[in-house]
């Protein structure tokens, strides 16, 4: 069905022209129907937002149902891929862990209890985000909280329209490795609306650019899911995500919408960014169901990689889709790859039953949040996925696999596996990324044979046997379960890498410290791998900025300033230009420093220059190198308006 959409900003449908693939679509193109700059903090914005009504306990009204219309259930009693006994192997390096965000935070701020929590998570230079049904919180990398628990549609006070008006949950919060910069997501379902909210820079209490997007007017987008994709060399840049959509009022069944959003003018903050969006998916609620869309887990795709989406589907393959952004016609194509074929699997999996509590969901027909991939030095293109099976009589275990993905006409499984160690227990609602090396991370909860939910992880380097997980480690033990009836958990859980060094896992969880209805809480827990080295990334870029004509120069850290009187000379395209001192340089968030309007008034320079005295800045077409090698570029703009994020070295390279 072709179906062109028009509002207020504008739109057009455009489509994709395929040559190859196994089913193509329409892709729609749509502009943001609402935009604003909020100018103040979260802890201000928090103030402006309507009372909350008081409730006691309210339900997610997600529609998770299966909704897939395969004839039979595939009901076998063994999984091929479960390893026999334990692995053997060593376990992952235990990091820092800490209590999130809970239930009794969502009674304090709101007035009411929420169930499931969603739990989703993500990590910056510096701080750690929380961001669940139904309030959010920022916490330093020990756990300490440096905000309040806030309600979660804070970003969108003063806003106007459904996102500040609903606080419907199913937020997703992401780091935006290459620029620095938060995004905050979640929707208001009975509108067909997502939500958008980047902070300005590295501080996660922004200020913020704020967008509504009118993804599927009169459906209800159930379950949003989203990710960061970009590539090396520009060429694609989008923010991706899945939803599953539902017919407005009566909750028919539709299907699964694909979208991308324009990345690049939504971090320039272009009242008119838009999206390009495929409605009903091939295969969505009619063969599978739990879409998830590509993530660049703190990487860059290789050059000319478009995004893509998969999905596991019973009982024997992975489906994945290409997704082409061409924002700059307001245009994409979209195809369908071939399918990748794995062994057998069921997940037609029981709920798991709780001692003194609720059978709980396992959502097994669905894909873990998100398909993570990275750009791996030793093998290119890779990406990693996890789904819940059943290993047999109705137990939960979880398969795995890493896909080998340079060639989207001949995506390949490289390893996988399913992990059920032979202990009776039950382990479902993970997530899975690789670090900077390929090693695997995957979180989960672990409970039943009558003992209570715990959190846990687990994972692999590459060096292991294929087809094995190491030794599990439980990174918080429960203390309770969950009652009351809904049966409600998760219904997500999201695991990441650590910027700083793209090596550390860090990964969000549900569990129950205190018995009883609509009580949860959620862990953060790190851990790592010895054979990831944590180094960082080879290119590192940085901003300074000049005010008035070079009366002075100003390096942006975020908090403060610091000045260093210049030579005097009026500043011109090529002038070079010598510091009182030797500067500390602050990252700049952006790939490139952006100009402000009036590029004649805006120059681009690079620091040049020895390890003592002062410092001089030369043509961008210059380099210099840190000490230990490794090559960056300083950008020195009037404005470095996203912030900075990371300190320099104090002792630079002479290079002459």
């Amino acid at each position: 069905m072709r179906i062109t959409l028009r509002n207020a900003v504008g739109s057009a449908l455009a489509i994709g022209l395929l040559t190859a693939g196994v089913a193509q679509a329409d892709v729609e193109y749509k502009a943001a129907t609402r935009f604003d700059k909020s100018n103040v903090k979260a802890p201000d914005l928090v103030k402006l937002l309507p009372a909350e009504s008081r409730r006691n306990r309210v339900e997610i009204p997600n529609q998770l149902g299966e909704q897939r219309s395969r004839p039979e259930p595939n009901d076998q009693e063994f999984d091929p891929l479960v390893a026999d006994g334990e692995s053997g192997l060593s376990s992952p390096t235990p990091g820092t862990d800490f209590l999130g965000v809970t239930s009794d935070d969502n009674s304090e701020v709101l007035g009411f209890r929420v169930q499931p929590p969603d739990t989703n998570g993500d990590v910056g230079e510096d701080a750690v985000v929380m961001y669940i049904n139904l309030t959010w919180q920022v916490f330093d990398k020990m756990g300490n909280p440096t905000s309040m628990a806030m309600p979660g549609n804070t970003f969108w006070a003063g806003f106007g329209g459904p996102c500040e008006s609903n606080n419907n949950g199913d937020p997703v919060v992401l780091y935006d490795e290459e620029v620095g910069r938060w995004v905050f997501n979640q929707f208001s379902p009975n509108e067909g609306i997502q939500c958008f909210a980047i902070s300005d820079g590295e501080d996660p209490l922004g200020p913020y650019t704020r967008y509504e997007f009118e993804v599927s007017p009169n459906e209800f987008n159930d379950y949003p899911k989203s990710g960061i994709w970009r590539t090396a060399d520009g060429s694609q840049s989008a923010y991706t995500y899945t939803g599953r959509q539902f017919g407005l009022p009566n909750f028919n069944a539709l299907g699964i919408d694909a979208v991308l959003f324009d990345r690049d003018a939504m971090l320039a903050g272009d009242p008119g960014a838009g999206f390009l969006r495929i409605a009903r998916v091939p295969g969505g609620f009619s063969t599978y169901d739990g879409l998830m869309p590509g993530h660049m887990d703190n990487d860059a795709a290789p050059a000319g990689a478009c995004p893509l989406f998969a999905v596991a589907e019973a009982p024997t393959r992975y489906r994945f889709y290409e997704f082409c952004e061409d924002f700059a016609n307001d245009s994409g194509s979209f195809r369908e790859l071939a399918a990748v074929p794995t062994d057998t699997f069921d997940d037609n999996v029981g709920d798991v039953p709780l001692p003194g509590g609720d059978n709980v969901d396992t959502l097994a027909f669905f894909t873990y949040f998100s398909a993570n991939a990275r750009n791996l030095d030793s093998s290119g293109h890779t990406l990693a996925l996890g789904h819940t099976v059943d290993v047999g009589a109705d137990r939960a275990g979880i398969r795995w696999a890493i896909f080998d993905i340079n060639d989207y006409d001949a995506i390949n499984i490289s390893d996988t596996g399913t992990f059920a160690p032979n202990d009776g227990r039950e382990r479902w609602m993970g997530s899975v990324t690789l670090d900077d090396v390929g090693n695997l991370g995957l979180g989960y909860t672990v409970a039943g044979s009558g003992t209570l939910p715990d959190v846990a992880y687990t994972g692999r380097e590459v060096g292991d046997p294929p087809g094995t997980l190491q030794d599990e480690v439980i990174c918080e033990p429960g203390s309770g379960v969950q009652t009351g009836g809904a049966g409600r958990w998760g219904d997500y859980s999201s695991t990441t890498t650590d910027p700083a060094d793209t090596c550390t896992f860090w990964t969000f969880q549900e569990y129950v410290v205190q018995t009883g209805s609509f009580e949860w809480d959620t862990r953060a827990c790190s851990f790592s791998f010895d054979s990831c080295d944590g180094d960082p990334p080879a290119e590192r870029q940085y901003c300074i900025t000049f005010d008035n004509f070079c009366d002075s120069i100003s390096v942006v850290d975020g908090v403060g300033q610091w000045d260093w009187t210049c030579d005097g000379v009026t500043l011109a395209e090529g002038d070079q230009i010598s510091l009182t001192q030797a500067a500390e340089a602050f990252v700049c968030t952006g790939e490139t420093c952006p100009f402000g309007p009036g590029a004649d008034e805006d120059w681009s320079f690079v620091f040049r220059g020895g390890v003592s005295g002062g410092f001089n800045l030369f043509n961008l077409t210059q380099g210099i190198q840190f000490q230990d090698g490794s090559p960056y570029t300083v950008l020195v703009s009037q404005q470095c308006p996203f912030g900075a994020r990371r300190d320099a070295p104090s002792i630079l390279e002479s290079v002459q």
